[in-house]
Parts: structure tokens; C-alpha cells; sequence
């Protein structure tokens, strides 16, 4: 299990770097002398960088032996973080993120395939759930972590701590991951996935579900400020309890027997009603916080839920099935903040919650289209 946990926390700083800047989004344009809008593109172009890239890159990385691509990976985002944190203009900072971009979707085509090799007696879909757990975990962990120590301490310290995280990992994999050869099979089994109608619509709902979260939660800090009257001291604080929130659902996620289709459409009406309520329920502070728990209580539940359901839908293709899933799920945070950005300069933070439940709304209800399948399939059997 040593090595499970390590790729998972090497998961955790991939995906809590691309995570980096949301919470701390305010900061970094008050630094810079730029609009908050403007700072999203440090999610937004990160997000559709690494989704483009992916294919192309991860082809042109086949040949590199796993353990030695797997270690540069982590070591280029390592550096990027380090660099960031002295960057003086929002070009340069976008710079760098695209630079780390670049490796986002090579890390995760190749990092769930690793774990099952590394563990041929594991079934294949455990171990691509724990590995990809480090998803769930930078979501409702890493970003509010790195949030609190932005707002206390200045955004430079929040990539500065995860740059010193990333170094602790690489010299951890560098220690327990043995060396792997590359491996040649990922054409044949991209194009193994062919005619699977169920796994690309399940990728679908993910992108769209995950994009009503990301257009609420990209600019969460200025969206608090502009409808709730919570001081600006309390916004980490508020993030904490959603970061916590987020660890209790990812725990009742792993114990409810609940079939994970169901899981994820009910914690995609959480994510909408959760920013809705937020836009209409914010006369008593309480009421934030209560809502802000359930938002993260949610999105946790939501991403377990779709990430057992494609592992469900291919078992026996799980590596393959999870890269969709992943590139589904960047194009999602790519459209929520830019969604999200466009609602926010436009016509502000209430705007953009609407603009996000009802996305969820939408979601919601494409959730029929894979049911109505996995139904007919059950009625031929």
C-alpha cells in the first residue's frame, strides 16, 4: 500500500497546484494591479491547456519509462509552483501555469495504468480509486489549505508551501516507485473504448457537473464578499469548514451503499442547491456556513460518485475510462471559470451563482441519458 499512498499524494500536488489560484484569485489581483476576472485565467487556461495537450503529449511521452516520466512530471510542477511564487506580472504567472499545464494530462493518462500495474493482484478499479483519490483530496483539502494560507500569510506562501510539498513527494517516489517500463498498449486500448456510448455520456455529465461547481467555486472569495456580510478575516475560516465538509463526504461516500450513478446525481442537486441557497439564504451568517458545508459535503460526494460510475461503466479499461473522466473534468473547470468569469465581470457574484445552479439544474437532468441506457441494457439481458 506504500506505493498506492505515494502516487496518491503525488496526485494531491498535481491536482491541488492546478487548484492553486482559485481561493486565492482576490489576492493575487490586489498584488498584480489587475481585475479579478483577468486572474481566472490562471484556472481557465491551465484547464484547456491540459485538455488539449493530453493526447498529443501523453502519445510523444509512450517511450519514457513510467518511474523516470513519472518523477519529471512532479518535478516540473515542483519548480513551476517555486517560480511562480516570485513572479511580478500576471503574463508571467500565466507563463508558468500553462508551463505546468503541459504536464497535467500526460500525469494522469499514465499515473492510473501505473497503479494497476504496480499492483496486478489489486482489482484494476481499487486501485485506480486510490490513486485518484488525490483528485478528491486536493478539491475539498489541498484548495482550502492553500486558501487559508494565502489569506494569511499572501498568495506567494501558498504556492511557495506546495512547491516544498511537491519536493517531499519527489523524493518519496524517488524512494518506494520501482522503474516500469513505458507502455505501448494505450492505442490499443483508447481505441478499445470505441462504441462505448455509455462511458463518453457519463464523461459528458461529468464536464457539465463539474463546470456548475467551478463557476461558483473559481471566484468563491469575491462571491462572499459580494453577498454575504461575512468579514473578509472570515473567508478561510469558511473555506476550512467547506475543506472539512468535503472530508466528511468523502468518508460517507466510501461507506454509503449507494450505487454510484445515484451518488453522483444526488451530490450534483447538492452542488446546485448549495449556490443557490447561498444567493438567497444569506441574511444571518449562520446560513453561509451552513451552506458552504453542504457545497463541500457535495462536490466531495460528487466527484467519489462519478469516479466509481466510469470505473462501473469499463472495469476491465479503468486506466483508459478514469483519462476521459479526467479530461472531461479539466474541460469542466476550464468552463466554469470562464462561466463563471463572464457572470461575475458582467453583472456580479449573485449572477454568477445563478449561473451555476442552474448549470447544476442541467446536469442534473442529463443524468437521464446514461440511465435510459443502462436500462434498456438491463431489460435485453
Amino acid at each position: 500500500m506504500q506505493r498506492l499512498l505515494v502516487l496518491m499524494l503525488g496526485a494531491f500536488v498535481a491536482q491541488t497546484t492546478e487548484y492553486l489560484p482559485i481561493g486565492l484569485l482576490s489576492r493575487i489581483a490586489e498584488d498584480l494591479g489587475v481585475s479579478e476576472a483577468r486572474t481566472g485565467t490562471l484556472v481557465t487556461g491551465y484547464a484547456w491547456v491540459a485538455a488539449i495537450t493530453a493526447i498529443p503529449f501523453t502519445l510523444a511521452a509512450q517511450r519514457i519509462p513510467r518511474r523516470i516520466l513519472f518523477l519529471g512530471l512532479l518535478g516540473i510542477i515542483s519548480a513551476t509552483n517555486a517560480l511562480a511564487a516570485f513572479a511580478t506580472t500576471l503574463p508571467l504567472l500565466i507563463s508558468l501555469r500553462l508551463v505546468t499545464a503541459l504536464t497535467h494530462g500526460v500525469f494522469w493518462s499514465m499515473i492510473a495504468a501505473y497503479a494497476v500495474r504496480l499492483y496486478p493482484d489489486m482489482p484494476a478499479s481499487r486501485a485506480t480509486a486510490w490513486v485518484l483519490g488525490g483528485i478528491s483530496l486536493a478539491l475539498v483539502v489541498g484548495g482550502p489549505i492553500a486558501t487559508a494560507i494565502g489569506q494569511w500569510m499572501g498568495w506567494r506562501f501558498a504556492f511557495t508551501a506546495y512547491f516544498l510539498l511537491g519536493c517531499a513527494t519527489l523524493w518519496l517516489e524517488y524512494q518506494y516507485l520501482p522503474q516500469w517500463e513505458s507502455d505501448s498498449s494505450l492505442r490499443q486500448a483508447r481505441g478499445s473504448l470505441q462504441g462505448t456510448a455509455i462511458l463518453y455520456l457519463a464523461a459528458l455529465v461529468s464536464m457539465l457537473a463539474v463546470t456548475a461547481h467551478f463557476v461558483g467555486y473559481t471566484y468563491v472569495v469575491p462571491i462572499l464578499k459580494g453577498v454575504s456580510q461575512l468579514p473578509e478575516v472570515q473567508h478561510a475560516l469558511v473555506l476550512m469548514v467547506f475543506g472539512i465538509a468535503g472530508a466528511v463526504g468523502t468518508w460517507l461516500a466510501g461507506w454509503l451503499s449507494v450505487k454510484p450513478f445515484l451518488m453522483a446525481l444526488l451530490a450534483t442537486v447538492g452542488v446546485a442547491s448549495s449556490q443557490a441557497f447561498i444567493l438567497f439564504l444569506n441574511s444571518a451568517e449562520i446560513w453561509i456556513w451552513l451552506e458552504m458545508a453542504l457545497w463541500g459535503m457535495s462536490v466531495a460526494i460528487l466527484i467519489v460518485g462519478l469516479q466509481s460510475w466510469v470505473i462501473e461503466i469499463a472495469p476491465d479499461r479503468a486506466d483508459v475510462a478514469s483519462s476521459l473522466y479526467v479530461a472531461a473534468f479539466n474541460l469542466g473547470i476550464g468552463s466554469g471559470a470562464l462561466f463563471g468569469g463572464i457572470a461575475l465581470s458582467n453583472a456580479g457574484s449573485g449572477a454568477a451563482l445563478m449561473t451555476g445552479a442552474m448549470l447544476g439544474g442541467l446536469a442534473s437532468l442529463t443524468f437521464v441519458g446514461p440511465w435510459g441506457i443502462q436500462r434498456r441494457r438491463r431489460t435485453a439481458a
